[in-house]
């Protein structure tokens, strides 16, 4: 009896979290959001592009790792908008 509870108890819990992915996954983030994320795609690149010449330009000692974090993060904010 006690072998069957607990089947019973996990298959409850795998549904559980499967409900709740599936309710993550259908519903979007709201629309304050989802402007704020494509604002921010929109003029990321450029930003990314004027702040490497910039840090180019100076004699910067990490200058290249600046402009490494700076294309990453590019990259990355592309991709929330997707």
């Amino acid at each position: 009896m006690r072998k069957q509870f607990e089947l019973v108890l996990q298959a409850l819990l795998a549904a559980t979290l499967t409900a709740s992915m599936m309710g993550c996954a259908a519903t979007k983030p709201p629309a304050r959001i989802q402007f704020a994320v494509h604002t921010i795609n929109r003029y990321m690149p450029e930003y990314v592009v004027e702040a490497s010449k910039a840090i180019e330009a100076t004699d910067h000692p990490d200058k290249e790792r600046l402009t490494d974090i700076g294309d990453r993060l590019a990259v990355a904010i592309q991709s929330l908008d997707a």
